[in-house]
């Protein structure tokens, strides 16, 4: 149906990241120490961030279909709920999850349950993803536990990203509350692609430098 399809095609593109071309031109080890500096700085800021509501545009599209819709998640240190609404209504679906099941429910109703969002996505659709990892690469930083592969910016913003497997390229950034956010970033896994804009983050905490 398509409402799977629009799903496994976000969850796969979105959870995953895996290096392009670096640049012609590579730092220095000075320039690029620099750099990653700038990153742990704003890792050590955004990884203390855990309640937030991000709101925007998701395009997805494999060898076989494709589709674009609104996109919500709301996520807290207890709960996340995840919305998508393709054109005309279509291919609509509502993840939720906490720390002791995942539900997944389609447009026509019909709820799928797990104990959590990896065994739910994995028997639902077949795949192993990394779903956790998403709260991490949404705000422009590496997931915790795999070092991963990265190029970063002139600013330490992740411009692309080598993770599991899997390639994201952050496109653009955007000063929110102070804070540098990723606002629009293509994704792809062999012949899937996923591409997010995001018009607007909303946060239920403030954001405190260590500085």
């Amino acid at each position: 149906m398509k409402c799977r399809s629009d799903f496994a095609a976000l969850l796969l593109a979105f959870a995953a990241a895996a290096l392009s071309a670096c640049s012609a031109v590579q730092p220095t080890d000075a320039e690029q120490s620099a750099r990653y500096r700038l990153y742990e700085d704003r890792a050590r800021t955004l990884g203390k961030l855990e309640s937030w509501t991000l709101e925007g545009r998701l395009a997805v599209s494999n060898e076989k279909d494709g589709g674009s819709g609104h996109f919500i998640w709301k996520k807290s240190e207890e709960f996340d709920q995840m919305d998508f609404h393709g054109a005309l209504g279509r291919g609509a679906w509502r993840l939720q999850a906490d720390a002791d099941s995942a539900v997944l429910e389609l447009a026509d109703g019909r709820l799928h349950r797990a104990d959590t969002i990896e065994e739910l996505v994995r028997r639902e659709l077949g795949w192993e993803v990394p779903v956790q990892s998403l709260s991490w690469w949404v705000r422009g930083l590496a997931a915790p536990g795999d070092a991963g592969q990265s190029v970063l910016d002139e600013q330490g913003r992740l411009s692309e990203l080598q993770q599991r497997e899997w390639r994201v390229k952050f496109d653009r950034y955007r000063e929110v509350r102070s804070m540098q956010l990723p606002i629009k970033m293509t994704a792809r896994q062999l012949n899937k692609t996923l591409k997010l804009v995001i018009r607007e983050w909303n946060f239920s905490q403030n954001i405190q430098s260590d500085e």
